[in-house]
Protein backbone atom coordinates (compact mmCIF):
# COMPACT_ATOMS: atom_id res chain seq x y z
CA UNK A 1 0.00 0.00 0.00
CA UNK A 2 3.16 2.18 0.53
CA UNK A 3 4.89 1.77 -2.09
CA UNK A 4 1.81 1.92 -4.23
CA UNK A 5 0.88 5.62 -2.74
CA UNK A 6 4.23 6.41 -3.28
CA UNK A 7 4.02 5.35 -6.79
CA UNK A 8 1.14 7.60 -7.47
CA UNK A 9 2.80 10.59 -5.63
CA UNK A 10 5.83 10.19 -7.68
CA UNK A 11 3.87 10.36 -10.52
CA UNK A 12 1.37 13.35 -10.25
CA UNK A 13 5.35 15.27 -9.52
CA UNK A 14 6.21 14.27 -13.49
CA UNK A 15 6.38 16.71 -15.93
CA UNK A 16 5.00 16.11 -19.74
CA UNK A 17 8.21 15.74 -21.37
CA UNK A 18 8.81 16.77 -24.77
CA UNK A 19 11.53 15.95 -27.24
CA UNK A 20 11.64 17.00 -31.10
CA UNK A 21 14.64 15.87 -33.35
CA UNK A 22 14.12 18.53 -36.04
CA UNK A 23 15.13 17.76 -39.27
CA UNK A 24 18.26 19.20 -40.17
CA UNK A 25 18.13 21.91 -38.13
CA UNK A 26 21.06 23.70 -37.66
CA UNK A 27 22.07 27.43 -36.54
CA UNK A 28 25.10 27.87 -38.83
CA UNK A 29 26.41 30.81 -37.46
CA UNK A 30 28.59 28.33 -35.07
CA UNK A 31 31.04 28.97 -38.48
CA UNK A 32 31.08 32.65 -37.41
CA UNK A 33 29.11 35.46 -38.18
CA UNK A 34 27.70 35.81 -41.95
CA UNK A 35 25.16 38.12 -43.22
CA UNK A 36 21.45 37.72 -43.45
CA UNK A 37 19.20 39.72 -43.94
CA UNK A 38 17.13 39.12 -41.14
CA UNK A 39 17.44 37.02 -37.80
CA UNK A 40 16.31 33.08 -39.29
CA UNK A 41 15.98 32.13 -35.76
CA UNK A 42 14.14 35.36 -33.77
CA UNK A 43 12.90 33.81 -31.16
CA UNK A 44 14.63 31.01 -29.92
CA UNK A 45 17.69 33.74 -30.21
CA UNK A 46 15.19 36.03 -28.06
CA UNK A 47 14.83 33.07 -25.41
CA UNK A 48 16.28 33.92 -21.97
CA UNK A 49 14.14 32.50 -19.16
CA UNK A 50 13.40 29.08 -18.14
CA UNK A 51 15.29 27.50 -21.29
CA UNK A 52 18.54 25.47 -21.64
CA UNK A 53 20.12 26.50 -24.79
CA UNK A 54 23.91 25.36 -25.83
CA UNK A 55 25.25 23.17 -28.59
CA UNK A 56 25.55 19.25 -29.51
CA UNK A 57 27.80 17.02 -31.32
CA UNK A 58 26.47 14.58 -33.91
CA UNK A 59 27.98 11.95 -35.62
CA UNK A 60 26.47 12.48 -38.83
CA UNK A 61 26.18 15.42 -41.69
CA UNK A 62 23.74 15.61 -44.51
CA UNK A 63 21.92 12.64 -43.75
CA UNK A 64 21.44 9.56 -41.69
CA UNK A 65 18.70 11.18 -39.70
CA UNK A 66 18.57 7.54 -38.10
CA UNK A 67 21.72 7.66 -36.17
CA UNK A 68 21.01 11.03 -34.13
CA UNK A 69 18.06 9.41 -33.19
CA UNK A 70 19.66 6.05 -31.98
CA UNK A 71 22.13 7.84 -30.03
CA UNK A 72 19.54 10.34 -28.34
CA UNK A 73 17.08 7.52 -27.40
CA UNK A 74 19.59 5.04 -26.48
CA UNK A 75 22.75 6.68 -25.17
CA UNK A 76 24.77 4.35 -27.30
CA UNK A 77 27.51 5.77 -29.51
CA UNK A 78 28.14 5.05 -33.08
CA UNK A 79 32.06 5.48 -32.14
CA UNK A 80 30.98 1.67 -31.69
CA UNK A 81 29.82 0.90 -34.24
CA UNK A 82 31.42 -0.23 -38.11
CA UNK A 83 31.86 2.71 -40.10
CA UNK A 84 28.56 3.33 -42.81
CA UNK A 85 26.15 1.34 -40.48
CA UNK A 86 22.90 2.31 -39.43
CA UNK A 87 21.98 0.64 -36.33
CA UNK A 88 18.25 0.74 -36.80
CA UNK A 89 18.61 -0.81 -40.02
CA UNK A 90 21.15 -3.88 -39.09
CA UNK A 91 21.26 -4.22 -35.32
CA UNK A 92 18.10 -3.50 -33.29
CA UNK A 93 16.21 -6.94 -33.93
CA UNK A 94 15.11 -7.18 -30.13
CA UNK A 95 14.21 -4.89 -27.44
CA UNK A 96 16.29 -2.72 -26.35
CA UNK A 97 16.77 -0.02 -23.41
CA UNK A 98 16.01 3.78 -24.03
CA UNK A 99 14.82 6.87 -23.02
CA UNK A 100 11.07 5.30 -23.90
CA UNK A 101 11.45 2.13 -22.30
CA UNK A 102 12.72 3.68 -18.87
CA UNK A 103 9.73 6.61 -18.93
CA UNK A 104 7.41 3.93 -19.72
CA UNK A 105 8.87 2.39 -16.42
CA UNK A 106 7.80 5.33 -14.56
CA UNK A 107 4.41 5.35 -16.07
CA UNK A 108 4.72 7.42 -19.09
CA UNK A 109 2.19 6.82 -22.30
CA UNK A 110 4.98 6.76 -24.67
CA UNK A 111 4.70 8.04 -28.25
CA UNK A 112 6.81 8.06 -31.36
CA UNK A 113 5.43 10.81 -33.78
CA UNK A 114 7.22 11.08 -37.64
CA UNK A 115 5.03 13.08 -39.99
CA UNK A 116 6.31 10.80 -43.10
CA UNK A 117 6.20 7.23 -43.82
CA UNK A 118 6.85 4.34 -40.95
CA UNK A 119 8.83 2.43 -43.10
CA UNK A 120 12.06 4.78 -43.20
CA UNK A 121 14.51 3.78 -41.77
CA UNK A 122 12.76 0.76 -40.07
CA UNK A 123 10.93 3.18 -37.50
CA UNK A 124 7.76 1.03 -37.30
CA UNK A 125 9.69 -2.44 -36.82
CA UNK A 126 12.26 -0.06 -34.32
CA UNK A 127 9.67 2.16 -32.17
CA UNK A 128 8.15 -0.98 -30.15
CA UNK A 129 11.28 -2.47 -29.80
CA UNK A 130 12.74 0.75 -28.36
CA UNK A 131 9.50 0.51 -25.95
CA UNK A 132 7.11 3.04 -27.43
CA UNK A 133 3.91 2.40 -26.58
CA UNK A 134 2.22 4.25 -29.77
CA UNK A 135 3.48 5.31 -33.54
CA UNK A 136 2.17 8.19 -35.43
CA UNK A 137 3.04 8.62 -38.93
CA UNK A 138 1.90 10.60 -42.15
CA UNK A 139 -1.07 9.25 -42.32
CA UNK A 140 -2.32 9.97 -39.18
CA UNK A 141 -2.29 13.80 -40.12
CA UNK A 142 -5.29 14.33 -41.82
CA UNK A 143 -5.26 18.06 -44.20
CA UNK A 144 -1.91 19.16 -42.50
CA UNK A 145 -0.44 22.42 -43.77
CA UNK A 146 2.72 21.31 -46.24
CA UNK A 147 6.33 23.32 -47.05
CA UNK A 148 7.83 21.56 -50.30
CA UNK A 149 5.19 18.74 -49.42
CA UNK A 150 6.07 17.97 -46.84
CA UNK A 151 4.37 18.32 -43.48
CA UNK A 152 5.41 21.71 -41.76
CA UNK A 153 6.94 22.05 -38.26
CA UNK A 154 3.49 23.99 -37.51
CA UNK A 155 1.29 20.67 -38.36
CA UNK A 156 4.17 18.50 -36.92
CA UNK A 157 3.80 20.03 -33.53
CA UNK A 158 -0.19 20.28 -33.54
CA UNK A 159 0.14 16.80 -33.41
CA UNK A 160 2.32 16.88 -30.44
CA UNK A 161 -0.47 19.41 -28.81
CA UNK A 162 -3.61 17.60 -29.97
CA UNK A 163 -2.02 14.23 -27.69
CA UNK A 164 -1.95 16.35 -25.12
CA UNK A 165 -5.42 17.38 -24.62
CA UNK A 166 -6.37 14.24 -25.79
CA UNK A 167 -4.53 12.47 -22.56
CA UNK A 168 -6.48 11.64 -19.39
CA UNK A 169 -5.48 14.09 -16.72
CA UNK A 170 -3.81 11.55 -14.21
CA UNK A 171 -1.73 10.59 -17.69
CA UNK A 172 1.93 11.63 -18.66
CA UNK A 173 3.18 11.90 -21.78
CA UNK A 174 6.32 11.47 -23.02
CA UNK A 175 6.05 11.82 -26.98
CA UNK A 176 9.40 12.14 -29.25
CA UNK A 177 8.98 13.66 -32.64
CA UNK A 178 11.15 13.42 -36.17
CA UNK A 179 10.11 16.20 -37.84
CA UNK A 180 10.07 16.21 -42.04
CA UNK A 181 9.69 19.71 -43.20
CA UNK A 182 13.61 20.69 -43.65
CA UNK A 183 14.35 17.85 -45.15
CA UNK A 184 17.00 18.08 -48.21
CA UNK A 185 16.31 18.94 -51.27
CA UNK A 186 16.69 23.01 -51.32
CA UNK A 187 17.54 23.80 -54.93
CA UNK A 188 14.11 22.58 -56.50
CA UNK A 189 11.54 25.81 -56.84
CA UNK A 190 7.38 24.78 -55.49
CA UNK A 191 4.90 26.77 -55.41
CA UNK A 192 4.19 26.60 -52.25
CA UNK A 193 7.68 28.28 -50.53
CA UNK A 194 9.42 31.04 -51.94
CA UNK A 195 12.97 32.08 -49.58
CA UNK A 196 12.47 35.08 -47.79
CA UNK A 197 15.88 35.19 -45.75
CA UNK A 198 18.86 36.49 -47.46
CA UNK A 199 22.10 36.16 -47.80
CA UNK A 200 23.29 40.30 -47.86
CA UNK A 201 27.11 39.61 -48.80
CA UNK A 202 26.70 37.04 -51.74
CA UNK A 203 26.84 38.95 -54.65
CA UNK A 204 26.74 35.75 -56.96
CA UNK A 205 23.19 34.68 -57.01
CA UNK A 206 23.65 31.55 -57.83
CA UNK A 207 21.45 28.25 -57.06
CA UNK A 208 23.62 26.93 -54.40
CA UNK A 209 23.30 30.62 -52.70
CA UNK A 210 19.46 30.80 -53.37
CA UNK A 211 19.21 27.05 -51.67
CA UNK A 212 20.56 28.42 -48.57
CA UNK A 213 18.40 30.93 -48.19
CA UNK A 214 15.93 28.84 -48.69
CA UNK A 215 17.25 26.56 -46.35
CA UNK A 216 17.25 29.81 -43.99
CA UNK A 217 13.95 30.56 -44.57
CA UNK A 218 12.84 26.59 -43.50
CA UNK A 219 14.87 27.34 -40.18
CA UNK A 220 12.82 30.54 -39.35
CA UNK A 221 9.48 28.67 -40.16
CA UNK A 222 10.69 26.21 -37.44
CA UNK A 223 11.49 28.50 -35.14
CA UNK A 224 7.99 30.15 -35.41
CA UNK A 225 6.37 27.07 -35.21
CA UNK A 226 8.64 26.26 -31.63
CA UNK A 227 7.17 29.58 -30.77
CA UNK A 228 3.72 29.15 -30.93
CA UNK A 229 4.25 25.36 -29.32
CA UNK A 230 6.04 27.53 -26.36
CA UNK A 231 3.56 29.69 -25.90
CA UNK A 232 0.82 26.73 -26.08
CA UNK A 233 2.08 24.92 -23.22
CA UNK A 234 2.88 28.62 -21.01
CA UNK A 235 -1.06 28.53 -20.98
CA UNK A 236 -1.40 24.71 -19.42
CA UNK A 237 -0.79 23.80 -15.49
CA UNK A 238 0.62 20.75 -15.76
CA UNK A 239 4.33 21.21 -15.53
CA UNK A 240 5.78 20.31 -19.53
CA UNK A 241 9.62 20.24 -20.68
CA UNK A 242 10.40 20.69 -24.20
CA UNK A 243 13.43 19.21 -25.76
CA UNK A 244 14.29 20.39 -29.32
CA UNK A 245 17.32 19.82 -31.15
CA UNK A 246 19.24 19.00 -34.63
CA UNK A 247 19.66 15.56 -36.15
CA UNK A 248 22.59 16.96 -38.41
CA UNK A 249 23.06 20.13 -40.79
CA UNK A 250 22.33 20.49 -43.85
CA UNK A 251 24.55 18.95 -46.92
CA UNK A 252 27.38 20.50 -47.88
CA UNK A 253 26.71 22.16 -50.87
CA UNK A 254 24.60 24.87 -47.76
CA UNK A 255 26.94 24.81 -45.64
CA UNK A 256 29.66 25.52 -48.00
CA UNK A 257 28.11 28.73 -49.30
CA UNK A 258 28.49 30.13 -45.94
CA UNK A 259 32.25 28.80 -45.66
CA UNK A 260 32.97 30.92 -48.43
CA UNK A 261 30.94 33.54 -47.70
CA UNK A 262 33.34 33.34 -44.40
CA UNK A 263 36.50 32.65 -46.35
CA UNK A 264 36.79 29.22 -44.74
CA UNK A 265 37.61 25.79 -46.01
CA UNK A 266 36.69 22.77 -43.93
CA UNK A 267 39.95 20.76 -45.51
CA UNK A 268 42.87 23.17 -44.46
CA UNK A 269 41.08 23.66 -40.48
CA UNK A 270 40.41 20.73 -38.42
CA UNK A 271 38.04 23.04 -36.23
CA UNK A 272 36.01 24.32 -38.84
CA UNK A 273 35.30 20.41 -39.81
CA UNK A 274 34.25 19.64 -36.69
CA UNK A 275 32.10 22.70 -36.77
CA UNK A 276 30.31 20.61 -39.15
CA UNK A 277 28.69 18.47 -36.75
CA UNK A 278 27.65 20.96 -34.29
CA UNK A 279 23.55 21.37 -33.65
CA UNK A 280 21.87 23.54 -31.79
CA UNK A 281 19.69 22.27 -28.61
CA UNK A 282 16.99 24.30 -26.78
CA UNK A 283 15.02 23.14 -23.60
Amino acid sequence: SYQTQETTTAKNDLPNIIVIMNEAFSDLSVFGDFHASEDYMPFIHSLDKNVLKGHAYVSVKGGNTANSEFEFLTGDSMAFMPTGSVPYQQYVKSKIPSLASRLGELGYTTTAIHPYYGSGWNRNTVYPLLGFDNMIFKDAFTTPKKIRNYISDESAFQKIIDLYEEKGTDEKLFAFEVTMQNHGGYSKDTDDFRESVYLTDELNQGTQVRAAEKYLTLIQKSDEAFKELVEYFEKQKEPTIILMFGDHQPSDYITNVILRELDLDRDESQDVYFDNYIVPYIM
